[in-house]
């Protein structure tokens, strides 16, 4: 990117950290760019519009470089630090996100891509995170800026075709295959990765979520011109809880990963060639992970990020194509047990312990996806008790695109079994 073309800012009401200034750069400069002489302009800007991420602050940062050979440079940085506390982030805090997501940049990810090369197969899963640090009490990661080697982030309100779909699902068993072997060689993951959306000792937090969001859900469900059979299916609050806790549950007969926890479509970088061709994908956000069914991955990504008219058609097909690269990683590392067979794998998608993830996603996430960038979507907006927040959720809940989905796909779930709620009754 050249020092003539004009800085754009996605999200002008983004607050900038104070503490986030050129000096802090510095000492990354040294080692990434040793000829830089001095720092002409530095320019903090968001990373991504209202509505790109949820959980987090995301940032792109220029600095406007002098070389020591008197040219001039422009460098830029991603940067990813924490929501203020009354802003979602004493939440975020509580369940660790910030501190499991440094276990995987510092220590889990740079192993599973060392497994990969040891095998003679090198995989990058993820951009190269340069720089992991505190200010404040909050956690921030700095990562190299990939948008200059012509990576970029789907629209999420279209969805993904299949091209798009099946590259990702390679990234994601490549992802799975790793942490499956890791763990047979170096033993369990820590308990920060017992927990994900749900965490046992702090039910009251999803409750919360579900007692704010469940009144307009619905009352829009009213409007969407369904079976009143699907409306008295809703879950109570009880079920819910019973629905979150189960998803802990971790069957030890089953195949289990390090899932992803929030895997979408937006949650990747993809690489274009000159002519738009696909070639390549990096995953992001690893704040979620946890030990668990693949299923819990893919409901999500088919839930949220399959394109109109892929979700329902493609459904099982998209299993299966994440089953083969699956098999194709664990015999490329040498995976000594016995391989899921593809039966299991589509069956453990209508299992207990994994409806949250399309619940959730249904209630939660594909809303917010199917939602045109607006500045109300934030975490601290949409979890509010009050009319800007009621009047948001009514949006969301009625958005044309997403009642165009929806009407689909919660009948579809409803009659696989996943959405029968009695089942969590005692």
């Amino acid at each position: 990117m050249s020092l003539a073309e004009k800085i754009e800012n996605p999200n002008e009401s983004l607050v900038i950290p104070k503490w986030l200034n050129e000096s802090k750069l510095k000492p990354l400069l040294a080692k990434d760019e040793p000829d830089y002489v001095r720092i002409l302009q530095f320019t903090p800007v968001a990373a991504v519009p209202p509505g790109g991420n949820f959980t987090s602050v995301m940032l792109r940062v220029y600095l406007d470089l002098e070389l020591n050979d008197g040219t001039k440079k422009r460098k830029s940085y991603v940067m990813k630090t924490a929501l203020d506390s009354d802003k979602g982030g004493k939440g975020m805090n509580e369940f660790r996100y910030y501190h499991k997501e440094q276990q995987m940049y510092s220590t889990y990810l740079p192993a599973f891509e060392k497994l990969y090369r040891e095998a003679g197969h090198p995989v990058q899963l993820n951009p190269k995170c340069l720089e992991i640090g505190e200010e404040e009490g909050n956690l921030y990661f700095i990562f190299e800026d990939l948008s200059a080697q012509g990576y970029q982030s789907v629209d999420r309100t279209k969805g993904i075709d299949m091209e798009h779909m099946r590259l990702s699902l390679r990234k994601l068993a490549e992802l799975h295959a790793a942490s499956v072997v890791y763990k047979d060689r170096h033993g369990p993951y820590p308990v920060d990765f017992e927990h994900g959306f749900a965490k046992k000792d702090n039910i009251q937090h999803s409750m919360r979520g579900f007692n704010v969001k469940a009144p307009d859900f619905k009352a829009a469900m009213t409007t969407w011109g369904m079976d009143e059979e699907y409306l008295r299916n809703f879950p109570t609050p009880d079920q819910y809880a019973k629905v979150c806790l189960e998803s802990l549950n971790v069957d030890p007969k089953d195949f289990n990963v390090l899932t992803h926890g929030d895997f979408s479509a937006t949650n990747l970088l993809y690489k274009y060639g000159e002519k738009g061709d696909l070639q390549e994908a990096y995953v992001l956000d690893f704040q979620i992970c946890k030990w668990g069914s693949p299923a819990q991955d893919l409901l999500m990504m088919i839930t949220i990020s399959a394109e109109k008219g892929l979700r329902i058609k493609e459904f099982d097909n998209i299993v299966r194509i994440y089953w083969q690269y699956l098999i194709e990683c664990l015999d490329i590392l040498k995976y000594e047990k016995p391989y899921p067979q593809l039966r299991d794998l589509q069956s453990s998608l209508y299992k207990k312990n994994n409806t949250l993830y399309a619940f959730f996603c249904v209630m939660n996430h594909l809303t917010a996806h199917l939602l045109h960038v607006s500045k109300e979507s934030n975490l601290h907006t949409i979890m509010s008790n009050n009319e800007v927040g009621r009047n948001f959720r009514t949006r969301m809940y009625t958005n044309p695109a997403y009642v165009e989905v929806i009407r689909e796909l919660y009948p579809f779930y409803s009659n696989r079994g996943l959405f029968n709620f009695e089942d969590y009754d005692d």
